[in-house]
């Protein structure tokens, strides 16, 4: 009897440290998050003005929105794979991570020769718009530059060392910002910017390398089994940001033949095109923002998921799954109706008056996004739980649903404004899918997913918030931010009405944040 009870006091020990832990880890990840979408959002606003015109700004996020595609299947798919391995067998850690690093290395090199070669045929016989050629290639830096940095990462979050993790991403993200800024105000254009990007992410590798390590020789886990957990995490990835994503690229290439056959130049067609893009890139910069700020969630889910399971403990993992998917459902709603509401407003704070155009693009997005962001971390969940694979289907459906409502509904509408809502929706069309079919299986493998009755007083406090930021005036900055207010309060107010949100949660932010100091 003493031994048992001596056991489940280690074992609620251990439960309370890994919660601090997981704690301090989530406050830390998402400050990072945080200062990301801060000077991303520094970005935003500053380059349309510094490249002078949402043409050009266009063709950067054409550009960068590729590159990006590359990029986060790098850096996700080998942050889950490595931190998998290390936090299963964290005596092992440096030796995978000098094993990591060799893998990236040659990975990195494949796949930017590959897009270094494919670049003239991607820019002029898919994009219709030769500009886009010297973007590619420099791009392909940061390929490389991630493919390791990707590494390094993986290792200090399966070591949980999130406070380490969270410092390095956010030197990054202000190196990239500086960099990025200051060589578009140069006067060097577009490619300047993007160079400035590739020279960012070269330098954080470097310190990325001093702060983290390179780890050491020595034994390893079964690599061969590595290779099984990397391969298909590497498809969900690549499924995963096509569906965020490929609406753009797909966007710009069908608006330009649209232009070319009702008569215009080929230079004017991809100038249509690349303006269009821009116009699309601010709605995708709003609609994101919810999935950025949560995104931090599968940081923390998915290490605790991997060892719940792992240890069979499910009672564990169900929470952990009830919770994360609650929480994130309720934040993700609190800046998405808003948005949605005063979407015209919301493009005017940031942007020009001519963006404006994608206001109804980003009424779309922002709930499409919000499906996203509820599938990227109940897919999180299947990788933790050892099923990658069957959030990489779940994913592969979706992104063919979104490829195929996109080539039609944008297809259809011309080289006209209403192809930017096109877009949007065929978008939303991949994503809510994608949403409800990780939904059931999550559901049957723990038992618990989204509790609907949340999920009830979460989407009605959500229209209700919509319908108060629309119908407010915000056809200046000064009144789209009242607009915005109005609508988080509204949706606050509903939830503490309904008790979906009470002391109890109030007291665990308290509490969380107390950790984080």
């Amino acid at each position: 009897m003493a031994g048992g009870r001596t056991g489940a006091h280690v074992s609620t020990a251990a439960r309370a440290d890994e919660a601090r832990t997981a704690g301090r880890g989530l406050v830390s990840i998402t400050g990072a998050k945080l200062w990301f979408i801060a000077v991303g959002y520094l970005v935003q606003f500053l380059l349309p003005r510094l490249l002078g015109s949402a043409a050009a700004y266009g063709l950067y996020a054409t550009a960068i929105n590729l590159a990006s595609m590359v990029n986060n299947v790098l850096i996700a798919a080998t942050v889950q794979s490595v931190s998998k391995l290390v936090s299963e067998n964290e005596e092992q850690a440096p030796a995978t991570l000098r094993r990591a690093l060799g893998v990236q290395l040659v990975l990195g090199l494949t796949i930017a020769g590959a897009a270094y070669a494919v670049a003239p045929w991607l820019a002029h016989d898919v994009l219709h718009d030769a500009a886009l050629e010297p973007l590619l290639r420099v791009c392909c830096a940061i390929v490389v530059a991630y493919a390791l940095y990707a590494a390094l990462i993986g290792s200090a979050n399966g070591r949980r060392l999130f406070q380490k993790q969270a410092a390095l991403d956010m030197t990054f993200s202000t190196m990239r910002t500086a960099a990025l800024l200051g060589a578009a105000a140069t006067g060097l254009g577009v490619l300047g910017a993007v160079s400035g990007f590739a020279a960012a992410a070269v330098a954080i590798l470097g310190i990325a390398l001093v702060v983290v390590g390179t780890g050491k020789s020595g034994k390893t886990a079964d690599w061969s089994r590595w290779l099984v957990i990397l391969g298909p995490l590497w498809l969900y990835q690549i499924f995963l940001n096509g569906t965020m994503q490929i609406d753009l690229p797909i966007l710009k290439a069908l608006v330009a033949g649209n232009a070319a056959e009702a008569g215009a130049t080929s230079e004017a067609a991809a100038e249509l095109a690349s303006q269009y893009a821009g116009y699309y890139r601010t709605a995708q910069t709003f609609a994101f923002v919810p999935y950025q700020l949560i995104i931090s969630v599968t940081f923390v889910v998915f290490p605790l998921v991997s060892r719940a399971t792992s240890g069979g403990d499910l009672e564990a993992t169900r929470a952990y799954v009830r919770n994360a998917m609650r929480f994130s459902l309720l934040v993700l709603l609190a800046f998405a109706a808003p948005i949605a509401g005063a979407s015209n407003g919301v493009l005017r704070i940031v942007y020009p008056a001519e963006y404006a155009a994608a206001d109804g693009a980003l009424s779309v997005l922002a709930f499409a996004m919000v499906a996203f962001a509820l599938f990227v971390i109940a897919a999180t969940v299947l990788g933790g739980a050892g099923r990658p694979g069957t959030a990489a289907t779940i994913a592969a459906i979706a992104l063919a649903l979104v490829v195929g409502a996109n080539l039609v509904l944008v297809g259809r509408a011309g080289a006209n404004e209403s192809a930017l809502v096109a877009a949007a929706t065929g978008t939303a069309v991949g994503t809510a899918f994608a949403l409800v079919a990780v939904g059931v299986v999550v559901h049957r493998q723990f038992g618990a997913f989204l509790p609907p009755v949340s999920v009830l007083r979460g989407l009605v406090a959500a229209a209700a918030a919509t319908a108060v930021a629309h119908y407010v005036p915000h056809a200046s900055r000064v009144m789209a931010l009242v607009a915005l207010t109005a609508g988080g309060l509204t949706y606050l107010a509903l939830l503490v009405a309904t008790r979906e949100v009470g002391r109890t949660e109030l007291d665990l932010v308290r509490k969380i944040a107390r950790r984080g100091k």
